[in-house]
């Protein structure tokens, strides 16, 4: 206990605001704080800024931290969801350890609830009254020996991303602005380096909803994805193109549709309703119908916009297995199956030369000859 105590007090030490050096505006300051509660808890609380920002220190750390009201919230934030050069966020470790532990994340949820399902899981109990940094540092240590640390790796573009929505959609129940919850169904994987873990979830949002007119008028439904949420705190941006839609048309031939449908960003036909890829979108669908209904569960792809450096856990040998496939063309995944009896080709997207994807067990085959190994970027430097 007093190792994890000794490195939750460096590790916070790198999140303070050293002094003279300029942090937000003061009149972000209940923004920020109301960012930092929905972060912890997935709602703002009422009272006096300074009595909630108390809260939340004593909540996260068991203390209060020094500098101005803008500069300890700048700490907050910069401990929680951004990180520095050498430590992770607390998000980042947060979702590492429910990877190790369901092989999924639950990004769509508060912090707080998904750590105390972590604990419920590990320990049986609750741990009330300690400070959240020091529980999540408790939870690694019991599961991994050395410190969870992030690489900067080369996310490529046009990787196809396979997505299940899990909120129902239609031009009679969702309205503009509507935030719609879209979740990354396989773990994303760089040169051994966890970027985004399936559950991962999609900045997604209703952009235009026209609701059906006389004469045969149809609906419509605009989507804006306005990028990923890795582990990291970068936003990687996407699209949808002919990447996206190859990977639609082979889920169509085999019959992968998740729980609900498969919305195609091309024109097709789908239980009554057509659905465009996108009309002046460059980042979202276009699903336009007479009777439009998108089940929760639907499945759909996009495709990542452009190269982006993007922060990614390096997995250590022991966790490798976990993701059940390998980018270095080493082990395909004939050998993986022999060498783990749980291996599921159907869950994991690894990127590898032309974006090839995993997929019901099978895989774009390269042309004759072709070498499968994989090109990736030397690392970068962490920034």
């Amino acid at each position: 206990m007093k190792k994890i105590f000794l490195a939750v007090a460096i590790m916070l030490s790198a999140f303070l605001i050293p002094a003279g050096v300029a942090a937000a505006d003061e009149n972000s300051s209940a923004q920020m704080m109301e960012t930092i509660e929905t972060i912890l808890y997935g709602e703002s609380s009422k009272g006096g800024l300074i009595e909630r920002l108390s809260t939340a220190e004593e909540a996260l750390f068991g203390r209060s931290l020094p500098g101005t009201v803008a500069e300890r919230h700048t700490a907050i934030l910069n401990f929680l969801d951004i990180g520095t050069e050498d430590q992770p966020s607390m998000l980042f470790k947060l979702g590492v350890a429910e990877w190790i532990v369901g092989k999924k994340i639950n990004a769509t949820q508060p912090a707080m609830p998904r750590l105390e399902a972590l604990e419920m899981n590990l320990n049986g109990e609750i741990q009330h009254g300690k400070p959240i940094a020091m529980r999540v540092e408790s939870i690694l240590a019991t599961l991994v020996t050395e410190p969870v640390t992030f690489r900067v790796v080369r996310l490529p573009k046009d990787v196809p991303l396979k997505l299940r929505f899990l909120d129902e959609l239609s031009p009679a129940k969702s309205k503009a602005g509507d935030s719609v919850r879209v979740e990354l169904t396989d773990d994303l994987v760089v040169d051994d380096c966890l970027v985004a873990p399936a559950g991962s979830f999609l900045l997604t949002e209703v952009r235009e909803v026209k609701k059906p007119g006389r004469f045969g008028v149809p609906g419509e439904v605009r989507l804006n994805f306005n990028g990923l949420k890795p582990l990291g705190p970068q936003r990687p941006a996407v699209t949808v193109g002919a990447v996206s839609q190859k990977a639609i048309e082979e889920a169509r031939k085999l019959g992968d549709k998740g729980e609900g449908t498969l919305i195609s960003a091309g024109a097709a036909s789908i239980a009554g309703a057509v659905i465009l890829g996108p009309v002046g979108l460059i980042s979202g669908i276009f699903i336009r119908g007479n009777s439009i209904r998108i089940p929760e569960g639907s499945i759909t792809y996009v495709q990542t916009a452009e190269d982006t450096d993007v922060s990614a856990y390096p997995l250590p040998e022991s966790l490798r297995m976990n993701i059940k496939g390998s980018i270095q063309g080493a082990r395909d995944s004939e050998t993986l199956q022999k060498e783990n009896t749980n291996y599921d080709p159907d869950r994991d997207l690894i990127i590898k030369r032309d974006a090839d994807v995993f997929n019901r067990g099978t895989r774009q085959q390269p042309a004759a000859g072709a070498d499968e190994s994989v090109e990736l970027p030397p690392e970068q430097p962490v920034r």
